[in-house]
């Protein structure tokens, strides 16, 4: 008869007993999980940073400020490397910058998607190829073409060909990389994807350590001219319209690497903006850089708008007419060093301000 309180007293304190320990071993479980498990994004991390430092505690200095892979990540990207070939013959690459990896590495392409423009490819390329096959464009590669020239490693750009990658992977060894829309960055991560995967890792290494220590010595010039002190704004004109490369584009995120100002930073999302003549005179940049696709373009009907001479560059003179070939198409460590060099004559020649000359002449 008295057992019955008992129980009825012990019942509700084992019961609480075991909510705690439960509660303390979730939590527990819950600790390890969280250090146990590794993030997803963590490559992509390294990707979106110019100047953090990476999960390795390696000294960033000699980079300048450039966040390179590590080994870790290049391996955990590209895990089978035994799938394509060690000393690959015959590359067909399917973007510029591709290119522009291969042929500092020595490696000349059988096949080049150059949208049939062989004069869109930079000087810096042309006069190192003997020779090639057009595989057609960028946007829509000839998979019979790229087959015909029987290839031993195909190199594509994520955004545009992941679509076809089952195809090409059927034709030859391929490869996904990321190349339109990428920053300098982004450009310089993938060159390293790039040497690792024709199994020349260290003369790739070699190969971006020469361009860094070169762009910071441009750099350096660059930080004591009027350029330094403005904010500059590259565009793509066409007779379809204007597009302005944002701070997260190829030459925006090049720009900013130099130290030169962005009129429109707190637009980091978009490589590529669709620019209106009021948006141009929202940004209003000092300085204006414009690579031309047509020999007639809307910045030419701009002109004869009151708005138009509202804009800072128009006022003092200084709208340059850039070759779109190096500041959009030919994304590279070449196209990078031409670039600098270029804005170090644009900002110290008296001549270039003041007349809104072609600097070189587009396409």
């Amino acid at each position: 008869m008295n057992q019955r309180p008992k129980l009825t007293l012990i019942l509700p304190v084992l019961v609480i007993v075991l909510i705690v320990v439960g509660g303390i071993v979730f939590i527990i479980n819950q600790k390890n999980n969280v250090a146990t498990t590794p993030s997803l994004n963590a490559d992509n991390d390294a990707s979106q940073s110019a100047i953090t430092q990476s999960s390795d505690s390696r000294d960033l200095s000699d980079n300048n400020g450039v966040v390179l892979l590590t080994d870790e990540q290049i391996k955990a990207r590209l895990p089978n490397l035994s799938d394509y070939p060690s000393d690959p013959k015959r590359i067909v690459v399917l973007e510029y910058s591709f290119l522009g990896d291969a042929l500092a590495l020595g490696l000349t392409p059988v096949g080049i998607a150059d949208d049939n423009k062989p004069d869109s490819i930079i000087a810096e390329f042309t006069k190192q190829l003997s020779d090639y096959t057009s595989v057609g464009s960028r946007y829509q590669p000839s998979l019979e073409a790229i087959a015909d020239l029987k290839p031993d490693l195909i190199i594509a750009d994520d955004e545009r060909h992941t679509v076809i990658a089952d195809e090409l992977s059927r034709i030859a060894p391929s490869v996904v990389l990321k190349s339109r829309g990428e920053s300098y960055v982004e450009n310089i991560q993938t060159a390293q994807l790039v040497g690792h995967i024709v199994h020349q890792d260290q003369k790739m290494s070699q190969v971006i350590n020469t361009h860094l220590k070169k762009m910071a010595e441009l750099k350096s010039q660059l930080a004591t001219t009027p350029l330094a002190n403005h904010s500059v704004q590259f565009a793509i004109i066409s007779d379809k319209g204007m597009w302005m490369h944002g701070p997260s584009s190829y030459a925006g995120s090049l720009l900013n690497h130099l130290n030169i100002k962005s009129p429109i930073p707190e637009q980091t999302g978009e490589a590529y903006i669709a620019t209106s003549l009021e948006q141009l005179l929202a940004a209003n940049p000092d300085w204006l850089l414009i690579g031309r696709y047509n020999d007639h373009t809307i910045y030419d009907e701009w002109k004869s708008s009151p708005l138009f001479n509202q804009l800072t560059a128009v006022k003092k003179n200084q709208v340059i007419e850039v070759d779109p070939n190096y500041w959009a198409l030919n994304r590279s460590m070449q196209s990078a060093e031409y670039m600098t060099a270029e804005l170090l004559e644009i900002a110290s020649s008296p001549s270039k301000q003041g007349s809104s000359p072609s600097v070189k002449e587009s396409n």
